[in-house]
């Protein structure tokens, strides 16, 4: 039997920057799926619409949301402000508050890294063992049976 070798390591601090960069990369990454995914959402939600002959104004007025709407001043007849300019405001606003958050979500978790780093000052490190990856193979192979002729 050949003799396990584990090498012990201890995790002093982990780099904030290195969180950070991982944590925006997967932030955005989140960001652009959900952005497909309401787009496909939305756009299967107006062609099902569309397809039982609804419209956007008929099921904002069937749910009484029409005299609501006009206290803000928006005309339920002229319901274009959706596909529109309004629609390309809105899809700026969306685009760049999504953007914006994935920054500060970054930065939050790189904020909990710091106190994470300042907990491992305190306690003196996380100790991690790595076992040889050549003992431990050769330990879990199974001699195979011979065949006879």
């Amino acid at each position: 039997m050949a003799k396990i070798n584990i090498t012990r390591k201890v995790v002093r601090s982990i780099s904030e920057w290195s969180v950070f960069k991982i944590t925006i990369i997967a932030y955005l990454i989140f960001f652009a799926l959900g952005v497909i995914v309401f787009a496909i959402f939305s756009l299967l939600t107006w062609m099902g619409l569309e397809i039982s002959g609804l419209s956007f104004a008929s099921a904002v007025e069937n749910m009484g949301l029409a005299s609501t709407m006009q206290s803000f001043g928006v005309d339920i007849t002229d319901m274009n402000l959706f596909a529109g300019g309004m629609g390309v405001i809105g899809i700026i606003i969306f685009v760049v508050v999504g953007l914006l958050f994935s920054v500060v979500y970054a930065a939050i978790a790189t904020f909990f890294t710091w106190i994470f780093n300042v907990i491992l000052k305190i306690s003196g490190g996380i100790e991690l063992r790595f076992i040889d990856r050549n003992a431990s193979t050769a330990e879990k192979k199974v001699s195979k049976p011979v065949q006879s002729d």
